[in-house]
């Protein structure tokens, strides 16, 4: 299912301005090895909230080779911080060789290993949290990250409209149960203010009011 008509996804990446040469660059190797990014109309999103949110401490659950990271962190200012987690060592090789020549590298903090893990134990609060973890993993990654996001702050979830898979499984895969389960208890929080945008693949955010 086509979440939005092709002929106006094409004229917003006509209309956006040309990326980053590093960015570019990863976008071309994630468009040969079928790597899965957010692309840069979300890029380009994340890093305005950054921007809006005067952004110092990030956390991202999942982050491949960094594409995100980069985004989010041309929108720091000295002493910003991107915590990043990923499972596989090769793609924190290739993200920490992208965010060295991006130069960023400084901003940058990486995490091997489960990111659920990882932000539960990390410590204080932060601006914005990441949410692109495997799928059915997104119930346990609000409660867990939810605690650790500062009032005001924004929880951002990729692929919450799953390509339309919410409306047209039945019964629904263990991933699409995880985000149908998700974007309830999202929208159930007392203490949040959620809107999912239909662009690429669904967007959620929520804010911690």
């Amino acid at each position: 299912m086509e979440l939005t008509n092709p002929a106006i996804n094409d004229y917003l990446h006509n209309l956006t301005p040309p990326r980053h040469a590093v960015l570019a660059e990863m976008e071309q190797y994630a468009k040969e090895n079928k790597f899965p990014i957010i692309g840069p109309l979300v890029g380009r999103f994340l890093h305005q909230l950054a921007l809006l949110t005067n952004a110092t401490r990030i956390f991202e659950m999942g982050s491949g080779y960094g594409y995100s990271a980069v985004w989010f962190s041309f929108a720091l200012k000295d002493g910003g911080t991107v915590d990043c987690t990923e499972m596989d060592k090769s793609n924190i090789e290739r993200g920490k060789k992208y965010t060295a020549a991006a130069e960023v590298a400084d901003h940058i903090t990486w995490h091997q290993g489960d990111a659920l893990e990882s932000m539960g134990k990390a410590t204080g609060v932060y601006d914005i949290i990441l949410n692109d973890v495997d799928k059915e993993q997104y119930p346990r990654a609000l409660e867990i990250a939810w605690p650790k996001l500062r009032r005001g702050g924004i929880m951002v979830t990729d692929n919450v409209l799953w390509s339309g898979r919410i409306v047209e499984e039945n019964p629904p895969s263990e991933s699409t149960a995880g985000i149908l389960e998700f974007n309830r208890q999202s929208y159930a929080l007392p203490d949040s203010m959620c809107t999912v945008m239909p662009i690429r693949d669904g967007l959620m955010l929520a804010v911690k009011i």
